[in-house]
């Protein structure tokens, strides 16, 4: 008898004025569960670049569906990736539940890598669909905070002196605050133009403004997003995981949150040693053992 393989059903979603074009992949047997997995920041695809392959495949091996859609604006979706924040990607990915849930008899949860895990955290906060969260390298922090500290820590890892990076902190504070005040991005740019910015930007060939209007506003609308809310409203099993090496995640202060956040009982956390953001160590990097399992 021949065996059956694992098949791919491409599906359409509406969310308000946005179309999600999508993937569902089916395991060779009935599905114990469906993972909807949400990519990272900028134009993610339903591949979240080469990230998501490997992962979905070692998911549909063990009899479990798998399926993940581009951002509005990204590959067949319509609207624009910068124009969603936290919010509108968690009402993205909840609106691809409920298609799931209509399409597979079996749980849907989700799984969000480094901004999607905001993302993912943020949608099972609102909602009584999502069987179980899973976040890869998702802050427990702010991404302000986030931010702030993956620059410093690059800036670190180069041989900035520490007065330079404090100086880099204080720049960084005050582009938040403009943020903040909703600053249009052009003043923004001439505020910058008169008063400098710390020279380690250029030294090491760092953008020290976001590149366009579009996406200064996204920075502004996402700023501030804290996921401590949404965690503490999450009544199902979360799964969070961390590589010990990761240079843009704060990890003790996510994993912090997190503990704080998540009822014990709920909760597991996973470190691993070596791991960098996105879960990878050696060269050419590989997932770290024990990650996929």
């Amino acid at each position: 008898a021949m065996q059956r393989t694992t098949t791919r059903r491409d599906l359409e979603v509406r969310n308000g004025d946005v179309s999600l074009a999508g993937s569902l992949w089916l395991p060779a047997k009935t599905p114990l569960a469906v993972v909807l997995m949400h990519p990272g920041s900028g134009p993610g695809d339903r591949h979240n670049d080469v990230f998501f392959p490997p992962i979905r495949e070692h998911l549909l091996d063990a009899g479990i569906a798998v399926s993940s859609f581009d951002k509005r604006g990204v590959g067949e979706s319509t609207g624009h990736w910068e124009e969603a924040a936290i919010g509108e990607q968690a009402r993205d990915a909840l609106a691809c539940v409920a298609a799931l849930r209509a399409e597979v008899e079996a749980p849907v949860g989700l799984f969000g890598h480094s901004q999607g895990g905001w993302v993912v955290v943020e949608a099972a906060g609102r909602s009584r669909d999502v069987a179980f969260v899973v976040t890869s390298s998702g802050p427990g922090v702010t991404p302000g905070e986030q931010e702030r500290y993956a620059t410093r820590a690059y800036m670190a890892e180069a041989g900035v002196p520490e007065a330079e990076l404090d100086e880099v902190g204080r720049y960084f504070d005050h582009l938040v605050s403009m943020m903040r005040a909703r600053t249009p991005f052009e003043d923004v740019g001439n505020r910058i133009d008169e008063e400098g910015f710390p020279t380690a930007f250029e030294r090491l060939s760092l953008p020290f403004l976001p590149e366009s209007e579009a996406e200064w506003n996204l920075m502004a609308a996402l700023i501030d997003y804290d996921p401590r809310p949404a965690l503490e409203r999450i009544d199902v099993p979360v799964l969070a995981i961390f590589g010990a090496d990761d240079p843009i995640v704060p990890v003790r202060e996510s994993v912090a949150v997190y503990r704080e956040a998540v009822r014990p009982t709920l909760l597991t956390v996973e470190i691993f040693a070596g791991g960098n953001h996105r879960l990878q160590t050696g060269d050419p990097p590989a997932l770290v053992d024990g990650y996929l399992e």
